[in-house]
């Protein structure tokens, strides 16, 4: 008979967004989200983003076109982890 033991600690945890506070890092494969003041405002791909970091398009998830954000707006971006990715 097949017995299978969990160890403490061994169980993997969803990985969460992490958030970019350098733009720059950010590629065009990358998933984000965009939040203001604690809440989503925006999920999808980066498209174009400035090479200062100053601003950056995205494809919206919800197929709703392309958003423009500035730095300036006070936004944070969170990168979301890569699906399917293995450790």
């Amino acid at each position: 008979m097949f017995t299978r033991q969990i160890h403490p600690g061994s169980a993997r945890k969803p990985a969460r967004p992490e958030p970019v506070p350098n733009w720059c890092t950010l590629s065009k494969a990358d998933q984000i989200e965009i939040q203001q003041q604690g809440k989503t405002i925006a999920t999808g791909r980066v498209d174009i983003l400035a090479l200062d970091g100053s601003m950056l398009w995205i494809h919206r998830d919800t197929g709703n076109g392309r958003a423009l954000f500035l730095r300036s707006d006070g936004v944070t971006v969170y990168r979301r982890p890569k699906t399917g990715a293995t450790t």
